[in-house]
Protein backbone atom coordinates (compact mmCIF):
# COMPACT_ATOMS: atom_id res chain seq x y z
CA UNK A 1 0.00 0.00 0.00
CA UNK A 2 1.47 3.69 -0.53
CA UNK A 3 1.86 5.96 1.65
CA UNK A 4 -1.26 8.43 0.74
CA UNK A 5 -3.39 5.28 0.34
CA UNK A 6 -2.27 4.39 3.57
CA UNK A 7 -2.96 7.66 5.25
CA UNK A 8 -5.97 7.43 4.11
CA UNK A 9 -7.20 4.29 5.36
CA UNK A 10 -6.00 5.43 8.68
CA UNK A 11 -8.42 8.46 8.14
CA UNK A 12 -11.77 6.27 7.06
CA UNK A 13 -10.95 4.26 10.19
CA UNK A 14 -10.67 6.74 12.57
CA UNK A 15 -13.61 8.84 11.03
CA UNK A 16 -15.81 5.78 11.35
CA UNK A 17 -14.59 5.10 14.78
CA UNK A 18 -15.64 8.21 15.81
CA UNK A 19 -18.70 8.93 13.78
CA UNK A 20 -20.04 5.80 15.67
CA UNK A 21 -19.10 7.31 19.15
CA UNK A 22 -20.82 10.76 17.77
CA UNK A 23 -23.79 8.53 17.41
CA UNK A 24 -23.71 6.12 20.78
CA UNK A 25 -22.99 9.36 22.66
CA UNK A 26 -20.90 6.86 24.01
CA UNK A 27 -16.72 5.90 23.77
CA UNK A 28 -15.03 4.15 21.79
CA UNK A 29 -15.74 0.81 22.70
CA UNK A 30 -17.69 0.46 25.70
CA UNK A 31 -20.94 2.16 26.88
CA UNK A 32 -20.25 3.80 29.45
CA UNK A 33 -19.13 7.45 27.88
CA UNK A 34 -14.92 7.42 28.75
CA UNK A 35 -12.25 7.83 27.26
CA UNK A 36 -11.69 4.65 24.52
CA UNK A 37 -13.11 2.02 26.71
CA UNK A 38 -15.92 0.89 28.77
CA UNK A 39 -15.11 1.48 32.46
CA UNK A 40 -16.89 2.31 35.79
CA UNK A 41 -15.79 6.25 35.82
CA UNK A 42 -18.25 8.61 33.82
CA UNK A 43 -17.26 11.53 31.71
CA UNK A 44 -16.88 13.91 34.23
CA UNK A 45 -14.88 12.36 36.90
CA UNK A 46 -12.52 11.34 33.82
CA UNK A 47 -12.51 15.17 32.95
CA UNK A 48 -11.86 16.03 37.22
CA UNK A 49 -9.43 13.47 37.30
CA UNK A 50 -7.43 15.43 34.68
CA UNK A 51 -7.74 19.22 35.97
CA UNK A 52 -11.60 20.37 34.65
CA UNK A 53 -13.32 22.22 37.77
CA UNK A 54 -16.93 21.08 38.69
CA UNK A 55 -18.21 24.81 37.50
CA UNK A 56 -16.63 24.26 33.89
CA UNK A 57 -18.47 20.74 33.74
CA UNK A 58 -21.93 22.05 34.96
CA UNK A 59 -22.05 25.41 32.31
CA UNK A 60 -21.69 22.58 29.31
CA UNK A 61 -24.24 21.90 27.01
CA UNK A 62 -25.36 18.10 27.49
CA UNK A 63 -23.57 15.43 25.95
CA UNK A 64 -20.52 17.60 24.55
CA UNK A 65 -18.19 15.94 27.60
CA UNK A 66 -18.08 12.19 25.64
CA UNK A 67 -15.08 11.59 28.22
CA UNK A 68 -12.45 11.50 25.07
CA UNK A 69 -9.47 13.51 26.75
CA UNK A 70 -6.17 12.96 28.15
CA UNK A 71 -5.16 16.58 29.21
CA UNK A 72 -6.65 19.97 30.01
CA UNK A 73 -5.43 22.38 26.98
CA UNK A 74 -7.25 24.94 28.19
CA UNK A 75 -5.76 25.46 31.36
CA UNK A 76 -2.35 24.93 29.72
CA UNK A 77 -3.12 27.65 26.63
CA UNK A 78 -4.13 30.09 29.87
CA UNK A 79 -6.56 32.14 27.48
CA UNK A 80 -7.52 35.56 27.61
CA UNK A 81 -10.48 37.74 26.94
CA UNK A 82 -10.48 38.78 23.05
CA UNK A 83 -7.99 35.95 22.07
CA UNK A 84 -9.32 33.93 19.07
CA UNK A 85 -8.66 30.53 19.88
CA UNK A 86 -8.77 27.34 17.65
CA UNK A 87 -9.69 23.68 18.96
CA UNK A 88 -8.16 20.31 16.29
CA UNK A 89 -10.22 17.81 16.32
CA UNK A 90 -13.10 19.33 18.55
CA UNK A 91 -15.55 16.70 18.36
CA UNK A 92 -18.57 17.25 20.03
CA UNK A 93 -17.30 20.63 21.03
CA UNK A 94 -16.25 20.21 25.09
CA UNK A 95 -12.80 22.06 24.69
CA UNK A 96 -14.29 25.11 22.38
CA UNK A 97 -17.41 25.48 24.91
CA UNK A 98 -14.99 26.13 27.75
CA UNK A 99 -12.43 28.32 25.47
CA UNK A 100 -15.48 30.44 24.45
CA UNK A 101 -16.49 31.19 27.99
CA UNK A 102 -12.49 32.34 28.61
CA UNK A 103 -12.31 34.23 25.52
CA UNK A 104 -15.32 36.17 26.38
CA UNK A 105 -17.53 37.84 24.11
CA UNK A 106 -14.60 39.84 21.72
CA UNK A 107 -13.06 36.49 20.96
CA UNK A 108 -13.68 33.58 19.28
CA UNK A 109 -13.45 30.02 19.53
CA UNK A 110 -13.30 27.60 16.68
CA UNK A 111 -13.68 24.08 16.92
CA UNK A 112 -12.32 21.70 13.12
CA UNK A 113 -13.09 18.08 13.09
CA UNK A 114 -13.58 15.98 9.95
CA UNK A 115 -16.35 13.72 11.35
CA UNK A 116 -19.35 14.78 9.82
CA UNK A 117 -21.63 13.02 12.78
CA UNK A 118 -19.23 14.75 15.28
CA UNK A 119 -19.20 18.45 13.78
CA UNK A 120 -23.95 17.84 13.58
CA UNK A 121 -23.23 17.16 17.43
CA UNK A 122 -21.47 19.74 18.12
CA UNK A 123 -23.70 22.27 16.39
CA UNK A 124 -26.41 21.05 17.48
CA UNK A 125 -25.15 22.14 20.92
CA UNK A 126 -23.97 25.74 19.94
CA UNK A 127 -27.99 26.74 20.99
CA UNK A 128 -27.96 25.43 24.41
CA UNK A 129 -24.02 27.22 24.91
CA UNK A 130 -25.78 31.01 23.90
CA UNK A 131 -28.49 30.05 26.20
CA UNK A 132 -26.30 29.39 29.04
CA UNK A 133 -23.51 31.74 28.73
CA UNK A 134 -24.97 34.75 26.80
CA UNK A 135 -22.29 34.37 24.24
CA UNK A 136 -22.29 34.15 20.33
CA UNK A 137 -18.32 33.27 19.98
CA UNK A 138 -18.53 29.70 18.98
CA UNK A 139 -18.52 28.21 15.68
CA UNK A 140 -17.18 24.29 13.85
CA UNK A 141 -15.66 24.01 10.82
CA UNK A 142 -15.46 21.16 8.62
CA UNK A 143 -11.75 19.52 7.73
CA UNK A 144 -8.65 17.63 8.26
CA UNK A 145 -6.36 18.99 10.82
CA UNK A 146 -3.71 18.47 8.19
CA UNK A 147 -5.03 20.94 6.21
CA UNK A 148 -6.55 23.61 8.45
CA UNK A 149 -9.72 25.60 7.32
CA UNK A 150 -8.46 28.56 8.78
CA UNK A 151 -6.54 32.19 7.64
CA UNK A 152 -2.89 32.14 7.67
CA UNK A 153 -1.77 33.92 10.80
CA UNK A 154 -5.54 34.62 12.33
CA UNK A 155 -5.35 32.39 15.51
CA UNK A 156 -4.00 33.32 18.66
CA UNK A 157 -3.76 29.86 20.59
CA UNK A 158 -4.36 26.83 19.41
CA UNK A 159 -5.88 23.76 21.73
CA UNK A 160 -6.30 20.19 21.16
CA UNK A 161 -6.83 17.44 23.19
CA UNK A 162 -6.12 13.81 22.29
CA UNK A 163 -6.37 14.38 18.61
CA UNK A 164 -3.24 14.84 16.93
CA UNK A 165 -1.81 11.24 18.02
CA UNK A 166 -4.90 9.61 15.27
CA UNK A 167 -3.18 11.91 12.18
CA UNK A 168 -1.30 10.04 9.82
CA UNK A 169 0.39 13.23 8.73
CA UNK A 170 1.61 14.50 12.37
CA UNK A 171 4.51 16.77 10.65
CA UNK A 172 1.83 18.46 8.55
CA UNK A 173 -0.38 19.06 11.75
CA UNK A 174 2.60 20.91 12.92
CA UNK A 175 3.17 22.97 9.73
CA UNK A 176 -0.57 23.92 9.37
CA UNK A 177 -0.49 25.46 13.18
CA UNK A 178 2.51 27.85 11.95
CA UNK A 179 0.81 28.62 9.55
CA UNK A 180 -2.81 29.54 11.05
CA UNK A 181 -1.10 31.31 14.53
CA UNK A 182 -0.11 34.80 14.33
CA UNK A 183 3.82 35.86 14.99
CA UNK A 184 3.86 35.00 18.79
CA UNK A 185 1.00 32.85 18.88
CA UNK A 186 0.94 29.59 21.01
CA UNK A 187 -0.04 25.84 21.38
CA UNK A 188 -0.86 23.77 23.76
CA UNK A 189 -1.64 20.42 23.60
CA UNK A 190 -2.52 17.31 25.32
CA UNK A 191 -1.84 14.26 23.29
CA UNK A 192 -0.35 10.15 24.03
CA UNK A 193 2.54 9.75 23.15
CA UNK A 194 4.95 6.62 23.64
CA UNK A 195 8.06 6.69 25.87
CA UNK A 196 9.21 3.36 23.54
CA UNK A 197 7.99 2.05 21.27
CA UNK A 198 5.18 -0.40 21.32
CA UNK A 199 4.97 -3.84 20.40
CA UNK A 200 4.02 -4.92 16.77
CA UNK A 201 0.81 -6.82 17.94
CA UNK A 202 -0.27 -3.58 19.49
CA UNK A 203 0.84 -1.14 16.95
CA UNK A 204 -1.58 -2.97 14.70
CA UNK A 205 -4.61 -3.17 16.96
CA UNK A 206 -7.67 -0.94 15.48
CA UNK A 207 -8.86 -0.72 18.79
CA UNK A 208 -5.32 0.49 19.72
CA UNK A 209 -5.52 3.36 16.92
CA UNK A 210 -9.48 4.57 17.84
CA UNK A 211 -8.15 4.44 21.56
CA UNK A 212 -5.46 7.02 20.75
CA UNK A 213 -2.69 4.62 21.24
CA UNK A 214 -1.57 2.86 18.07
CA UNK A 215 -0.96 6.29 16.10
CA UNK A 216 0.87 7.81 18.74
CA UNK A 217 4.75 8.37 18.42
CA UNK A 218 8.05 8.73 20.16
CA UNK A 219 8.04 11.84 22.52
CA UNK A 220 11.69 13.05 20.93
CA UNK A 221 9.43 12.71 17.27
CA UNK A 222 6.81 15.36 19.03
CA UNK A 223 9.56 17.42 19.95
CA UNK A 224 11.32 17.23 16.40
CA UNK A 225 8.23 18.00 14.71
CA UNK A 226 7.15 21.04 16.21
CA UNK A 227 10.47 22.07 16.05
CA UNK A 228 11.07 21.48 12.45
CA UNK A 229 7.71 23.56 12.00
CA UNK A 230 8.82 26.51 13.31
CA UNK A 231 8.07 26.71 16.68
CA UNK A 232 10.19 27.84 19.49
CA UNK A 233 9.85 27.49 23.42
CA UNK A 234 8.61 23.76 23.28
CA UNK A 235 8.20 22.51 26.59
CA UNK A 236 7.21 18.37 26.85
CA UNK A 237 5.61 17.30 30.02
CA UNK A 238 5.00 13.71 30.52
CA UNK A 239 1.94 12.81 32.77
CA UNK A 240 2.21 8.87 33.29
CA UNK A 241 -0.81 9.13 36.01
CA UNK A 242 -3.50 9.51 33.09
CA UNK A 243 -2.68 5.61 31.98
CA UNK A 244 -2.35 4.51 35.39
CA UNK A 245 -5.52 5.66 35.95
CA UNK A 246 -6.92 4.20 32.49
CA UNK A 247 -5.46 0.79 33.48
CA UNK A 248 -6.90 0.87 36.80
CA UNK A 249 -9.90 1.41 35.41
CA UNK A 250 -10.41 -1.60 33.91
CA UNK A 251 -10.61 0.22 30.76
CA UNK A 252 -11.25 -2.80 27.77
CA UNK A 253 -8.94 -1.00 25.47
CA UNK A 254 -5.79 -0.88 27.93
CA UNK A 255 -7.04 -4.39 29.26
CA UNK A 256 -6.74 -5.47 25.83
CA UNK A 257 -3.43 -3.86 25.56
CA UNK A 258 -1.77 -5.31 28.90
CA UNK A 259 -2.73 -8.59 27.11
CA UNK A 260 -0.24 -8.42 24.34
CA UNK A 261 2.86 -6.36 26.79
CA UNK A 262 5.81 -8.63 27.87
CA UNK A 263 5.33 -10.06 31.31
CA UNK A 264 5.84 -7.70 34.30
CA UNK A 265 5.15 -4.84 31.53
CA UNK A 266 2.60 -2.17 31.97
CA UNK A 267 1.12 0.33 29.68
CA UNK A 268 3.08 3.37 31.32
CA UNK A 269 6.12 1.83 30.81
CA UNK A 270 5.29 2.55 27.15
CA UNK A 271 2.56 5.17 26.98
CA UNK A 272 2.41 8.12 28.41
CA UNK A 273 -0.11 11.25 28.28
CA UNK A 274 1.96 14.36 26.97
CA UNK A 275 1.85 18.10 27.84
CA UNK A 276 3.42 20.18 24.88
CA UNK A 277 3.49 23.92 25.14
CA UNK A 278 5.02 26.15 21.89
CA UNK A 279 5.28 29.15 20.40
CA UNK A 280 5.35 30.77 17.31
CA UNK A 281 8.49 32.90 16.79
CA UNK A 282 7.44 36.90 16.86
CA UNK A 283 8.86 38.88 13.51
CA UNK A 284 10.55 41.05 15.87
CA UNK A 285 11.59 39.59 19.16
CA UNK A 286 10.59 41.37 21.98
CA UNK A 287 13.78 41.39 24.03
CA UNK A 288 15.48 42.69 20.90
CA UNK A 289 16.19 46.13 19.41
CA UNK A 290 16.86 44.57 16.09
CA UNK A 291 14.22 44.18 13.21
CA UNK A 292 16.54 42.14 11.16
CA UNK A 293 14.92 38.27 12.78
CA UNK A 294 15.84 35.37 11.59
CA UNK A 295 12.39 35.43 10.10
CA UNK A 296 12.83 38.64 8.21
CA UNK A 297 16.31 37.72 7.25
CA UNK A 298 14.42 34.60 5.13
CA UNK A 299 11.75 37.42 3.41
CA UNK A 300 14.96 38.85 2.43
CA UNK A 301 16.50 35.93 0.94
CA UNK A 302 13.37 34.82 -0.76
CA UNK A 303 12.79 38.50 -2.45
CA UNK A 304 16.49 38.07 -3.37
CA UNK A 305 15.95 34.92 -5.03
CA UNK A 306 13.02 35.82 -6.80
CA UNK A 307 14.99 38.88 -7.85
CA UNK A 308 17.91 36.97 -9.27
CA UNK A 309 15.55 34.00 -10.40
CA UNK A 310 17.36 31.63 -8.47
CA UNK A 311 14.49 28.85 -7.91
CA UNK A 312 17.30 26.25 -6.02
CA UNK A 313 17.40 29.38 -3.78
CA UNK A 314 13.89 30.03 -3.43
CA UNK A 315 13.22 26.73 -2.47
CA UNK A 316 15.24 26.76 0.41
CA UNK A 317 14.37 29.35 1.93
CA UNK A 318 10.96 28.79 1.75
CA UNK A 319 11.91 26.32 4.12
CA UNK A 320 13.70 28.09 6.25
CA UNK A 321 11.08 30.77 6.15
CA UNK A 322 8.54 27.87 7.31
CA UNK A 323 10.87 26.69 9.84
CA UNK A 324 10.58 30.30 11.93
CA UNK A 325 6.75 30.58 11.63
CA UNK A 326 6.46 32.67 8.67
CA UNK A 327 3.08 32.70 6.79
CA UNK A 328 2.56 32.27 3.61
CA UNK A 329 0.78 35.82 3.34
CA UNK A 330 4.03 37.19 4.46
CA UNK A 331 5.77 35.10 1.80
CA UNK A 332 3.65 36.36 -0.59
CA UNK A 333 4.16 40.05 -0.03
CA UNK A 334 8.03 39.65 -0.54
CA UNK A 335 7.46 37.67 -3.67
CA UNK A 336 5.34 40.65 -4.96
CA UNK A 337 7.94 43.41 -2.98
CA UNK A 338 10.69 41.75 -5.17
CA UNK A 339 9.09 41.66 -8.61
CA UNK A 340 8.70 45.40 -8.63
CA UNK A 341 12.15 45.73 -7.57
CA UNK A 342 13.03 43.65 -10.37
CA UNK A 343 11.05 45.54 -12.97
CA UNK A 344 12.74 48.74 -12.23
CA UNK A 345 15.98 49.81 -14.84
CA UNK A 346 18.91 47.97 -13.69
CA UNK A 347 21.15 51.09 -14.54
CA UNK A 348 18.62 53.57 -13.21
CA UNK A 349 18.47 52.11 -9.67
CA UNK A 350 22.08 51.91 -9.56
CA UNK A 351 22.51 55.39 -10.36
CA UNK A 352 20.19 56.26 -7.79
CA UNK A 353 22.10 54.35 -5.33
CA UNK A 354 25.29 55.85 -6.22
CA UNK A 355 23.28 59.09 -5.68
CA UNK A 356 22.34 58.30 -2.36
CA UNK A 357 25.25 56.27 -0.45
CA UNK A 358 28.42 57.05 -3.36
CA UNK A 359 28.57 53.82 -3.77
CA UNK A 360 29.92 54.06 -7.46
CA UNK A 361 27.82 50.98 -9.03
CA UNK A 362 26.33 51.99 -12.16
CA UNK A 363 28.68 52.22 -15.54
CA UNK A 364 28.92 55.72 -16.72
CA UNK A 365 29.15 54.29 -20.20
CA UNK A 366 25.98 52.98 -20.17
CA UNK A 367 23.04 53.65 -22.06
CA UNK A 368 20.44 56.05 -20.53
CA UNK A 369 16.96 55.04 -20.32
CA UNK A 370 15.84 55.82 -24.09
CA UNK A 371 12.43 57.09 -22.60
CA UNK A 372 13.48 59.45 -20.04
CA UNK A 373 17.00 59.23 -20.03
CA UNK A 374 17.96 59.99 -15.88
CA UNK A 375 14.68 61.12 -15.12
CA UNK A 376 12.46 58.69 -13.09
CA UNK A 377 9.68 56.75 -14.05
CA UNK A 378 6.47 58.29 -13.42
CA UNK A 379 3.89 57.14 -16.01
CA UNK A 380 0.36 57.47 -14.46
CA UNK A 381 -0.97 55.78 -17.48
CA UNK A 382 -0.25 52.98 -17.25
CA UNK A 383 1.27 52.56 -21.51
CA UNK A 384 4.70 51.61 -22.17
CA UNK A 385 7.16 54.06 -22.64
CA UNK A 386 10.55 52.45 -23.61
CA UNK A 387 10.92 51.93 -26.89
CA UNK A 388 8.30 53.69 -28.26
CA UNK A 389 8.98 56.54 -30.33
CA UNK A 390 8.02 59.63 -29.51
CA UNK A 391 6.48 58.46 -26.25
CA UNK A 392 5.92 61.32 -23.27
CA UNK A 393 3.70 60.07 -21.24
CA UNK A 394 6.18 58.86 -18.27
CA UNK A 395 8.52 61.39 -18.21
CA UNK A 396 6.71 64.59 -19.05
Amino acid sequence: MNPHSKSESVRQKVRQGYGQIAQSGGSCCGPTPTCCGSTPAASDELAKHIGYSAEELAALPDGANMGLSCGNPNALAALQPGEVVLDLGSGGGFDVFIAGRKVGPAGRAIGVDMTPEMLAKARKNITAYRERSGLNNVEFRLGEIEHLPVADASVDAIISNCVINLSPDKAQVWRDMARVLKPGGRVAVSDLALLKPLPPAIAEMVEALIGCVAGAVLVSDTERMARDAGFINVVLTPKSGYVDGMADWKDPVYQKIIAHLPPGAKPSDYITSLEVTARKPALVAADSTSLFTPAVKELVAIGAAVAVNCEPCLKHHYREAQRHGVSKTEMASAVKMAAEVKDSPHQAILRLADKLTGASLSDPAAASDPCCGDKARTDKSGDACCGTQGATGCCG
